[in-house]
């Protein structure tokens, strides 16, 4: 039992002492982890910029390179279309024209902006934003669904590093961290800031077809103002609410986590995603013991029947895909609890993504139990982030999720 969980920690630490590339490359062993770049590592936000509105991408390269490698090698273009799938002609295109002073980088992801003219008459629209890798011949399409005429606050606001250059794209910062809340017009404005101190809950199986049980209220663990273009340091982890006017229905929310997210390496917050691949009887054990290291060294151990080579791939590449899920899909939670995380670790890449303005598709077909398999995310309103998806859930998923569980269960992670 001890020799197992020493091999369990030391693979948490060797996780936590190396950079772990978004797009993990192939290997004999590590097939089943790869996220191709062309479908889902890419990120965009938008702010209004007077007469234009001015879009920001990121992308992922799957290689180091310098930023002028990149000027070189990369080309970006876009479209602006009325609405998703619109055969109409595009209302406005362009080649972006970036050059190493003005394309941004933050560990290893590039970050490049550009303004799109307002339409008059026009209310919302899409900006698909090609970005073409010359060297590797990858392209990746991003879709951004932009608002022209707006009164979210989170339309004109976002958080930059504090030299307010630096867009934050992502919904996390890490505790300690100094940022910017800024507007494209650089204006003072007042913000009330309120933290919430709350633990969300896991995702619901997929076959959880049955009503929620409401989500108790968030209540505000402390309130104050912050300024607008002014440096404010957020030193406690918690989720953080800002808004001009508390009366408005939505704001700008960020999460502050700790210094190792999005990996997690405490033992505590490490048993808590095992929740999707184990029974009702095994989650409480480890939710509920007073010794979590113990607790999942005996999970471990029982899942994998002693096995160390089951026991070393598992443990692997199902926290690799935690940290994943906490890169792509962290909103006001962390990414492994979202409908689209539990997905992402148990089925992994999906074969083929569909979006819409309300929804998401995605497609699985590349298991012999089934030829094809949708899971749809329904976009749902929500006051702290633009990103909230809802699984819309069925109980016909048992026949595939349960053996997909048992494939982590056996050490036999399908290979992608």
């Amino acid at each position: 039992m001890k020799q197992l969980f020493y091999l369990f920690a030391a693979l948490v630490l060797l996780s936590g002492c190396t950079a772990t590339s978004p797009a993990v490359k192939q290997t004999a062993n590590n097939q089943e982890n790869r996220v191709p770049l062309q479908r889902i590592l890419t990120k965009s936000k938008f702010l209004d910029n007077g007469n234009n509105i001015r879009v920001y991408v990121t992308f992922y390269l799957d290689r180091p390179s310098t930023l002028a490698e990149v000027s070189r090698e990369v080309v970006i273009n876009y479209q602006l279309y009325p609405e998703y799938n619109s055969t109409k002609q595009a209302l406005a295109s362009g080649n972006v024209n970036f050059s190493v002073n003005s394309l941004l980088e933050d560990k290893g992801w590039y970050i490049a902006s550009f303004d799109v003219p307002k339409p008059k008459d026009l209310y919302t629209g899409v900006v698909l934003t090609e970005i073409r890798d010359n060297r590797s011949n990858n392209k990746v399409i991003n879709d951004c669904f932009v608002r022209f005429q707006s009164g979210k606050v989170g339309d004109y606001y976002m958080f930059f590093d504090k030299t307010g250059t630096m867009p934050i794209l992502q919904s996390f910062i890490t505790a300690g961290d100094s940022v910017i809340l800024k507007s494209l017009d650089n204006k003072t404005t007042a913000f009330k800031t309120m933290r919430y101190k709350y633990e969300f809950d896991p995702a619901l199986s997929p076959m959880a077809t049955g009503q929620r049980v409401p989500q108790k209220s968030l209540y505000t663990d402390s309130a104050y103002t912050i300024q607008s273009n002014k440096v404010v340091r957020f030193d406690i982890e918690s989720l953080y609410y800002m808004t001009k006017d508390t009366s408005e229905a939505f704001g700008i929310g960020l999460m502050v986590v700790d210094k190792r997210f999005p990996k997690l390496t405490r033992p505590e917050k490490l048993a808590r995603p095992l929740i999707y691949m184990s029974t009702t009887t095994e989650t409480a054990d480890l939710y509920g013991s007073r010794e979590p290291k113990k607790a999942l060294d005996n999970y471990w151990l029982n899942v994998t029947q002693g096995n160390q080579n089951n026991a070393k791939r598992t443990i692997k590449a199902f926290y690799q895909r935690v940290e994943q899920a906490n890169k792509m899909f962290s909103t006001y939670k962390e990414g492994w609890k979202t409908d689209k995380g539990m997905v992402w670790i148990i089925m992994g890449d999906p074969s083929k993504i569909v979006r819409t303005k309300d929804k998401e598709i995605w497609t699985y077909t590349r298991n012999s139990q089934y030829s094809e398999v949708n899971f749809t995310f329904n976009r749902r309103a929500n006051q702290f982030t633009e990103d909230h998806y809802e699984l819309q859930r069925y109980a016909e998923y048992q026949s595939i999720w349960y053996p997909t569980v048992d494939q982590w269960r056996n050490g036999d992670v399908g290979v992608r």
